[in-house]
């Protein structure tokens, strides 16, 4: 047999090539030829990955013969594949990718060393743990959390993790208000601490919040006001504290009162730079002022002499109406008219009896439109009335106190218990005895007589 090498051999010698540099990210990964086809290269179509070809690298197509291709800058604007890893579908060509390396989480603890952007914290990793789980099952399945929480608020909290963690906190606090026999307890390790948990998850929370940037747009606002907006909620979800009652504090620490009026400044913030839409299918109906007629009326009995206000009809015949009439009187005659306080107290008064009208009156409302009904009050309250409050300046928490009547009508709901009346009793260990019997009418209300 002739082992030389026939001139047909010859001619179909492999022949010598220039390697080339603009093959895509994959092939080059795997270490195959590419065929440089744009704008995905074979071998990525017949894997079905995404191909990356024409981003890495920028050719110029050669104008004349005997010229090479021209190699541009890359764009520092594109994004890259870097960091991912690619899953061959050929079972002949299956090899167990690498393992990106994943950069270190900053713990929510640390100080950001700069403002973050909102998507930069949704695309956080969020490391679920089997207690995470629990709670978060328990948000979809527990019937008191089904109420307030919509199906499309569990989906934002998939892309925005810090409305997952309130999902989870809010689920938290929910379990240790209730009763140890719940059937969620049962599925617990026995050192899960409910409360521990809620906290937790709540300050994640506020420190992811907090790494967002303060730049109020069209993307940011709808979930900023949702965060303010549960926020507040697991401040009332914790229950009555001893030294916590919404409005003022014993520690003189910032009052719960303070994070409703952050959730405001945001709405007003949103509608100022016109960029309220989508806030309003979450918010409760638009809180309105006071009417043209009660506006009228509330000039009406400024007018009058203090020693005939008592006559004065306010709202419907009620059991409600005298001890309303009596405040007002006590109002009247502690501001004078000159002073600056006399004509904001006024206004709160009078948004408080039509509250009360509307709420209690002949017609009374219940259900979800009790809502903005009640904390209409507290949205459109003055902010020297809320300082007022946090002084704890007996005409302020008298107001207050009548308030607390109305938010008990929200008694039935889980995060509201007991805050009622733990209000109306820090408010008469406060009060002298000049004002202690303005306070019996509510705390015959809330059954503390």
């Amino acid at each position: 047999m002739d082992f030389n090498t026939s001139s047909y051999a010859r001619s179909k010698s492999r022949r010598s090539h220039t390697k080339s540099r603009l093959g895509c990210g994959n092939c080059k990964r795997r270490r195959i030829k590419c065929d440089e086809t744009g704008p995905e290269c074979i071998n990525c179509v017949r894997h079905s990955i995404k191909c990356n070809y024409g981003q890495s690298s920028r050719r110029v197509t050669p104008t004349g013969p005997g010229q090479n291709a021209v190699v541009l800058p890359r764009d520092p604007n594109e994004q890259t594949t870097k960091g991912y890893a690619f899953i061959s579908s050929s079972q002949s060509a299956f090899a167990v990718p690498k393992r990106a390396h994943r950069e270190a989480a900053v713990s929510p603890s640390q100080p950001s060393p700069s403002s973050e952007s909102e998507s930069t914290v949704a695309r956080s990793t969020f490391q679920f743990t089997a207690s995470d789980m629990v709670l978060f099952h328990h948000c979809l399945s527990a019937e008191d959390l089904k109420g307030h929480i919509p199906d499309q608020l569990i989906r934002l909290g998939f892309s925005v993790h810090y409305v997952l963690h309130l999902l989870l906190a809010v689920s938290a606090f929910y379990l240790k208000r209730t009763s140890e026999n719940n059937r969620m307890h049962c599925l617990l390790q026995p050192d899960f601490n409910c409360g521990v948990e809620a906290e937790r998850h709540l300050s994640t929370a506020i420190a992811q919040v907090a790494a967002t940037d303060p730049h109020m747009d069209q993307g940011n606002s709808h979930t900023l006001y949702i965060a303010s907006l549960f926020i507040f909620i697991c401040s009332l979800a914790r229950g009555p504290q001893p030294s916590e009652y919404l409005a003022f504090r014993d520690d003189n620490d910032t009052p719960t009162l303070c994070l409703f009026n952050g959730m405001r400044s945001i709405l007003e913030a949103s509608k100022n730079s016109g960029i309220s839409s989508g806030i309003s299918e979450v918010h409760a109906p638009e809180m309105q002022e006071l009417s043209p007629q009660q506006a009228r009326e509330s000039e009406q009995i400024q007018n009058l002499p203090s020693h005939e206000i008592i006559n004065y009809n306010i709202g419907a015949s009620s059991q409600y109406s005298q001890p309303l009439s009596n405040l007002r009187i006590l109002i009247l005659n502690t501001f004078h008219p000159t002073d600056p306080r006399h004509s904001a107290y006024c206004d709160v008064f009078e948004l408080l009896r039509s509250r009360y009208d509307s709420i209690l009156g002949p017609v009374p409302i219940a259900g979800p439109e009790l809502w903005p009904q009640i904390f209409s009050w507290l949205y459109l309250l003055p902010d020297v009335a809320a300082h007022d409050m946090q002084q704890k300046h007996p005409i302020a928490l008298l107001l207050f106190s009548y308030f607390a009547v109305l938010l008990n009508e929200l008694d039935s709901v889980w995060f509201i218990r007991g805050w009622p009346s733990h209000i109306v009793k820090a408010v008469h260990t406060r009060l002298g005895e000049y004002h202690r019997p303005f306070l019996l009418w509510p705390m015959n209300e809330l059954g503390l007589i």
